[in-house]
């Protein structure tokens, strides 16, 4: 995610379905083989635990959404395939209370879900064994609102679901959010497989994360497709409909891209858009293979995110320094994610990291200088916000999550030298793609990679409560 800006501070039935489990025909084994990518090991979050739920494992989410803009109303019918990570007998989802539910069912079977503010909890016809798999239907429709985090950062005051007043819609959710506009598992240890159709009128254009597969059109609407077969996590997802145009590109490899933008905006915003080929090389050089089989860009909000093969850009963040930014996270954050969000700082220390290098070598000022800037600033975010490795849950993506961990990657590079830092950092995004990873893993296999022991300063660099430089 962007920052606010640079060197600125930014057993039986439950009572609910009624009868015994002994009285109920067990219905087939779903299959979970076609999802094996979407396997993923759920765990609570140490930092927002009333989001996710560790005791099941979405692998896939089929999402049939239908948004009407006169009446700012959405329809969505969700599919879930998912895995029981324990013996459960209810399956718990976030969803936001706003959408009104037209029925569940459970493996073909219909059940009587219930709600308590942003959770429903479906019951299941029979208990589920770990590792057992079941197939989820719900069907919802109504007016999606956005959910007031209490955040600090003004663009992370409300998250998921925005309908705008001109009829658009657009839902960012980082850390949680996605269960204002479909039923989730909304924690970043649960990443799954998606197929995402949007149908809105034609004249409008649905966007999601993955890759665009094309429209179809039908009685004055149309459909528009999108697939991720890499895994994604929750807060990575997006919705939005508006009145975009689709304009083609191409990157390395034949890399297919495409932007997303309103006409209005197609002046400013297209010539940015259109950098972006020229900047995953400039990545790839540093980091290798750009990690998915597509990418893109949709001009909509006004904040920035690294939504999967599609980031997110709008207002004064569209601008090629900040796309740099959000791809940079398609490595670092997309492909190789944080398990909990006490890691956070493993997405946008990277990323922040590599918009530096990119600033120092387009720009004048080296990259020794824009760290002395940034020093400067650091002192105080860490005062008022938190260290990096142990922020203020109220100051989620603060300014210190970035300039922290970007300083500590900095004073790594000056200790082991360029060829065999960016090496390292090379190996650890290649070497770890699809995966989530924490603190633990990343001070090993720094260890392990360079042969040193940089514990103790990872260590000060995210924990301290005051700035390891002073």
């Amino acid at each position: 995610m962007r920052r606010l800006s640079i060197f600125v501070l930014a057993a039986a039935l439950t009572a609910t379905s009624g009868g015994t489990a002994s009285a109920v025909t067990a219905s087939p084994p779903v299959d979970l083989t076609p999802y094996a990518k979407g396997r993923s090991q759920p765990v609570e979050d140490p930092v927002y635990p009333a989001y996710g739920n560790p005791s099941i494992d979405v692998l896939h989410y089929d999402l049939k959404l239908g948004w009407k803009p006169s009446a700012h109303t959405l329809t969505g019918t969700a599919t879930l395939t998912l895995r029981a990570v324990e013996p459960i007998s209810e399956i718990r989802l976030d969803f936001g209370h706003a959408l009104k539910i037209d029925k569940v069912t459970v493996d073909g079977r219909a059940v009587k879900p219930q709600r308590r503010k942003d959770d429903l909890t479906i019951p299941l016809p029979a208990q589920l064994a770990a590792d057992q798999g079941a197939r989820v239907v719900v069907r919802y429709h109504g007016m999606p609102e956005p959910h007031a985090s209490g955040q600090r950062r003004y663009d992370l005051r409300y998250l998921g679901a925005q309908p705008q007043f001109d009829g658009s819609i657009w839902a960012l959710q980082e850390p949680y959010g996605a269960f204002t506009w479909f039923p989730v598992n909304d924690h970043p240890s649960d990443e799954a497989l998606y197929d995402v159709a949007i149908t809105v009128p034609k004249g409008w254009a649905g966007v999601a994360h993955g890759t665009y597969r094309g429209r179809s059109e039908k009685g004055g609407k149309a459909t528009y497709l999108w697939r991720s077969t890499d895994p994604v996590a929750s807060y990575l997802t997006l919705f939005t409909a508006d009145r975009y145009r689709l304009h083609r590109d191409k990157g390395p490899r034949g890399l297919p891209i495409t932007y997303w933008i309103r006409p209005g905006d197609a002046r400013t915003a297209l010539p940015v858009a259109r950098r972006t080929p020229e900047l995953i090389r400039w990545m790839e050089k540093r980091v290798g293979p750009y990690p998915f089989p597509s990418a893109g860009l949709v001009s909509t909000s006004e904040t920035g995110m690294e939504t999967q093969q599609m980031i997110t850009l709008g207002g004064e963040y569209l601008k090629p320094s900040v796309v740099l930014h959000e791809l940079a996270h398609q490595w670092f954050g997309d492909s190789v994610g944080p398990r909990t969000w006490k890691d956070v700082w493993l997405n946008e220390g990277f990323a922040m990291y590599f918009e530096l290098q990119w600033h120092a070598d387009h720009e004048p000022g080296t990259m020794d200088e824009l760290m002395a800037d940034m020093r400067v600033h650091e002192r105080d975010l860490r005062k008022r916000q938190g260290p990096p490795g142990d922020y203020r849950r109220d100051w989620f993506a603060g300014s210190n999550i970035y300039y922290g961990p970007a300083l500590m990657l900095h004073e790594i590079r000056e200790g082991i030298g360029d060829e065999r830092f960016f090496a390292m950092t090379r190996a650890w995004a290649q070497e770890h793609r699809n995966t989530g990873q924490d603190r633990a893993s990343f001070t090993a296999w720094v260890n392990h990679h360079t042969g040193e022991d940089f514990t103790a300063l990872i260590d000060d660099w995210l924990d301290s409560n005051t700035s390891p430089k002073d």
